[in-house]
C-alpha cells in the first residue's frame, strides 16, 4: 500500500483525520495528570518497635535482632537494615525489584502475621509494620496560625479543615502536624493521702477499676446478639473529679478532687512543634491522588483558604507553607515556552536557508530509532528506575511512529498543495526575492554532479 498516494488521493479524509487528531490532542492535554514525579512502585516498609527505658545495646539484642530473623523468612526480601536507639527499634525492609505491585500487599500481610506471632520479644514490645505512607509526597502544605488560641481550640479547627480538604476530588490524604497530645494529671500530697489511709498505688488501682475501657463482650439470645457495654468510665474531666474514693474503715467516702488536684495539660516535652513567623501553628499536609492534577488541586486549595479565612474567628489564619503545584505549573510553562521557541527557531533557519516554499514542505522532525532504543533498557528494567524512566520509551516510540506516518502522508499532501498553489517560480520568496539567490539553491546550482543511487 502506497500511503503517500492514498493520502493525496483521499486528501479530504486525510485532512479530516488530522484535524480530529489535533482536536483530541488538545482536549486530552487538559485532562493529563500533572505531578512532580511519575508514579512508581515503592518496595520499602519500616517496622517500628518501642522498648521504653532500654539502652541501644539491649534494643539491638532483644528486639532488632529477633525482628530481623523473622523478616529473613520472607523470600522476596532484598535487604534489611536496622537502627537501635534508646527505647526504639527501626527495621527497614526492601523487597526485590522483580516484585510486582499487585503482589506487594500479600507480602506485607504475610510479614505482618509473622510479626504478630512472635513470642521472643520483651513484654509490652509490639512491632508495628508501616507500609502505607512510604513514598507518599505531600505536595501542598498549609498552616493554621494562632494568635491567642490554645492548642485544643486550634486542633478542633484544624480537624474541621482536614475533613473539608480530604473531601476534594483530587486529594488523597491530609495529615496534621504539630498537634499536641493532651493528658490528665492527678497531683497529690503523700502526707494528705496518708491522713485518709490511702496510698498512690491504691488510688491508681481504684481509678483503673472504675475507668473500664475494654469491651464487655457479647452474648447470643436466640437469634439475637446482645453487646455488653461496661459503665463507669470517665467521659470528661468533671466525671473524674467526682469519682468516689472510700476512706477509713467506717464506710466513709470522699471525692477524688477533695484529696488531689486534677487538671488537663499537654504532654511535655512535645513530640513536634510547628511555628510560622514565630507564632504557634498546626500544619496540614495534602497528598495527591494517583493520576490526578496537582495544579487543579492547588487552585481548589486557594479557594478553600479564602473561604476559611472568612469563616475563622479573629486570631486564626490559614496560610500556604509549601506549594509544589506552583513549581509544577512553572515547569510546564517553561517546557511549553521552550517548545514553541524551538519550533520558531527551526522554522526561521529552514526558511532562511531553503527559501519559503521549500522550507514549508520539508519535515521538521528528523527522527531516528536509536533515540527510542536508548530508552529501551529503562523500559525493560525491573526496578524503581524502570518505573520512572520506562514510560519515556513508549512516548518516544509513539512520537517517532507518528512522525514517520506524517512524513509519508500529511507532509507530501501539504507539499503537493503548496506546489500546485504557488507554482514553480511564480511567487518570489520572502527572504530572497530571486529564487536563485537563496543560499541553499545557490549552492545546489553550483554543485558538480556525482553518481547517486535512487532509494525511493
Amino acid at each position: 500500500m502506497n500511503l503517500t498516494a492514498l493520502a493525496i488521493n483521499k486528501n479530504r479524509i486525510s485532512l479530516s483525520l488530522l484535524g480530529i487528531v489535533i482536536l483530541l490532542g488538545l482536549s486530552m492535554y487538559q485532562g493529563l495528570p500533572r505531578d512532580s514525579m511519575p508514579p512508581y512502585v515503592v518496595r520499602v516498609a519500616t517496622i517500628v518497635s518501642s522498648f521504653p527505658g532500654a539502652n541501644p545495646q539491649r534494643v539491638e539484642l532483644l528486639v532488632s535482632k529477633n525482628i530481623e530473623e523473622v523478616v529473613q523468612e520472607i523470600p522476596e526480601v532484598k535487604t534489611i537494615t536496622s537502627q537501635s536507639r534508646t527505647g526504639l527499634s527501626v527495621v527497614s525492609v526492601t523487597l526485590k525489584d522483580e516484585v510486582k505491585q499487585e503482589n506487594l500487599q500479600d507480602i506485607w500481610d504475610k510479614l505482618r502475621r509473622n510479626l504478630d506471632s512472635m513470642t521472643n520479644l520483651p513484654e509490652g514490645v509490639v512491632p508495628d509494620l508501616k507500609d502505607d505512607d512510604v513514598g507518599v509526597v505531600y505536595g501542598i502544605s498549609l498552616g493554621l496560625i494562632s494568635d491567642g488560641f490554645s492548642y485544643a481550640q486550634m486542633e478542633d479547627s484544624a480537624k474541621r479543615i482536614r475533613d473539608d480538604l480530604i473531601a476534594m476530588p483530587d486529594s488523597a490524604k491530609v495529615v496534621l502536624g504539630g498537634v499536641q497530645d493532651q493528658q490528665v494529671v492527678v497531683e497529690f500530697d503523700p502526707a494528705r493521702l496518708s491522713e485518709y489511709g490511702l496510698t498512690v498505688g491504691k488510688i491508681r488501682q481504684i481509678i483503673r477499676e472504675t475507668n473500664i475501657l475494654d469491651s464487655g463482650g457479647e452474648i447470643n439470645v436466640g437469634d439475637k446478639r446482645l453487646i455488653l457495654e461496661p459503665t463507669g468510665n470517665f467521659d470528661d474531666l468533671e466525671a473524674l473529679k467526682k469519682m468516689i474514693i472510700p476512706v477509713g474503715d467506717q464506710g466513709e467516702v470522699v471525692y477524688l478532687e477533695s484529696i488531689t488536684q486534677i487538671k488537663k495539660t499537654y504532654k511535655a516535652p512535645a513530640s513536634a512543634l510547628v511555628r510560622v513567623n514565630g507564632k504557634k501553628a498546626i500544619s496540614l499536609a495534602i497528598s495527591l491522588k494517583e493520576d490526578a492534577n496537582i495544579i487543579t488541586l492547588g487552585k481548589m486549595v486557594d479557594e478553600k483558604i479564602a473561604e476559611y479565612n472568612r469563616r475563622l474567628p479573629l486570631g486564626l489564619e490559614v496560610v500556604r507553607l509549601a506549594s509544589l503545584d506552583r513549581y509544577v505549573q512553572k515547569s510546564i510553562n517553561d517546557f511549553i515556552g521552550n517548545l514553541f521557541q524551538s519550533i520558531a527557531i527551526v522554522m526561521a533557519v529552514m526558511l532562511l536557508f531553503l527559501g519559503l516554499r521549500t522550507g514549508l514542505v520539508v519535515p521538521l522532525l528528523i527522527s531516528t530509532l536509536t533515540t527510542a532504543a536508548a530508552f529501551l533498557s529503562f523500559f525493560l528494567a525491573e526496578s524503581t528506575m524502570g518505573d520512572i524512566m520506562g514510560p519515556l520509551f513508549v512516548v518516544i516510540s509513539f512520537a517517532l511512529i507518528s512522525s514517520w506516518i506524517l512524513s509519508l502522508t500529511i507532509i507530501p499532501l501539504l507539499a503537493a498543495f503548496f506546489v500546485s498553489l504557488i507554482g514553480f517560480g511564480k511567487i518570489p520568496f520572502i527572504f530572497f526575492p530571486d529564487r536563485d539567490r537563496s543560499p541553499m539553491i545557490w549552492a545546489i546550482h553550483r554543485m558538480k554532479p556525482i553518481p547517486a543511487m535512487r532509494i525511493f
